[in-house]
């Protein structure tokens, strides 16, 4: 797997991925406001769900995904915090609420795009103030590579 930077995008498959997740983006931005600051990571889990539904954005919480290995689905799963099921490919919304997001948190999430093929996925820290850090990365599959947009 090889991470690229964020140029690597042609501009119109970054505009096309940006509208892609316009609208999780803006629910995130809601809670991050509404929400007081400092709060655990799963109250501010609960507060999305609930912000996903009140804007008509189908969302699955702890979405589980079984992994495949040599044709036997394996009874361990991924457990994401959010898929939004989109047509052109899945959403995953990965809610931290920590000082600063670490290659862990990204080893996380890129670890469940590799894990379940889906294409695109959004990490967002709570904690940070005064806006939410919020990064977006895209899968392509067929070069097997992860890149921010």
């Amino acid at each position: 797997m090889v991470i690229k930077q964020k140029d690597n995008l042609s501009t119109h498959l970054k505009k096309q991925l940006q509208d892609y997740v316009y609208d999780i983006i803006g629910v995130i931005h809601e809670v991050h406001n509404e929400m007081p600051q400092g709060m655990p990571e799963f109250l501010y889990q609960e507060a999305l769900g609930i912000a996903l539904q009140d804007a008509g954005i189908n969302s699955i919480k702890e979405y589980q995904h079984h992994p495949v290995y040599r044709g036997h689905t394996l009874q361990s799963y991924l457990k994401m915090d959010f898929v939004v099921p989109r047509d052109k490919g899945n959403v995953i919304v990965e809610c931290k609420a920590i000082e600063k997001l670490s290659s862990t948190e990204y080893q996380q999430l890129f670890s469940y795009m590799l894990g379940t093929g889906f294409p695109i996925s959004i990490i967002v820290n709570f904690h940070s103030y005064p806006k939410a850090v919020i990064q977006k990365f895209y899968y392509d599959q067929t070069d097997n590579t992860i890149t921010a947009f």
